[in-house]
């Protein structure tokens, strides 16, 4: 087979349709020609190989052959279940929202009541606000307890009395679930709440991860039925952001008015609390 009938051949089987195996038999039985289906389906495999090689490549496709060379590489490296640049280990925590249940949509949120320096004439009301409406969902939005006694500031030491401010809070909480029976209870950990989690690393570092030393179980929050939200971690309820407020820190809230900061920097419409007089 001369090299123009060659070229002919194979140009006329690239040209074809349907399968190649079909292409290639009609070309043979078209011109008659000497060859076994295997050894021009081979021959013209060659050249189609030989036409992809010396064909130019222009600039702009060597740049997409780049592009897409450098989107599988990044492709390769989504770290979601992997490591694949062996970083080391991370300890990071994870602050993800904590998202209400969409039928908690009927909430009593009560924040900052610092047992035992209560008032008991606000809560009364707060707490018959709530029973007048019906609320499905209490949010005890942080600094239920105020923890005198193990706060690392200066303190007058005839008010130091752990556990009486403990068995105060505790019983708060069981007169809370009597009057509200079915409802969702929430605990949000604030900044006064955590220092129990403080003390214990100053104090009793070896204590840290024994479920009966941890802060749910010393207010028997399982007990009540009460569902825990740790420090720091933010709270959605429906499209509204819940805080205590000491996870944006202090200086965003001052000396503008706290509205404002509380804004700045959720950049949406959000709750919190902890900002209020001594």
């Amino acid at each position: 087979m001369q090299t123009l009938d060659r070229e002919k051949y194979h140009r006329e089987i690239h040209d074809g349709q349907g399968p190649l195996t079909h292409r290639v038999r009609g070309v043979i039985e078209k011109y008659n020609l000497d060859f076994t289906l295997n050894s021009l389906e081979k021959t013209y495999r060659r050249w189609v190989e030989a036409k992809r090689n010396s064909k130019p490549i222009s600039q702009l496709q060597k740049l997409d052959n780049h592009l897409g060379d450098f989107t599988n590489m990044v492709n390769e490296l989504v770290p979601e279940s992997s490591n694949p640049l062996d970083l080391p280990p991370s300890q990071e925590s994870n602050y993800k929202p904590y998202k209400l249940p969409i039928n908690h949509n009927n909430i009593l949120i009560i924040g900052d009541i610092h047992v035992p320096y209560h008032n008991i004439q606000a809560l009364t009301l707060a707490l018959k606000y709530g029973l007048e409406n019906e609320v499905n969902t209490i949010m005890l939005n942080g600094d239920i307890i105020d923890f005198y006694a193990i706060s690392r500031f200066e303190k007058d030491p005839r008010k130091r009395n752990f556990g009486h401010e403990v068995l105060m809070t505790r019983q708060f909480l069981a007169t809370l679930r009597k009057l509200f029976p079915a409802a969702a209870i929430y605990y949000k950990c604030g900044n006064h709440d955590v220092r129990y989690d403080h003390y214990i690393m100053r104090n009793a570092p070896d204590l840290l991860g024994i479920d009966e030393f941890n802060f749910e179980s010393l207010m028997h929050l399982d007990k009540f039925n009460i569902t825990f939200i740790p420090d720091k971690q933010i709270i959605h309820a429906g499209k509204l952001t819940i805080l205590h407020g000491h996870e944006l820190g202090a200086s965003v809230f001052s000396p503008v008015n706290i509205a404002r900061g509380l804004f700045l920097r959720a950049k949406d419409s959000a709750l919190c609390g902890h900002h209020h007089q001594a």
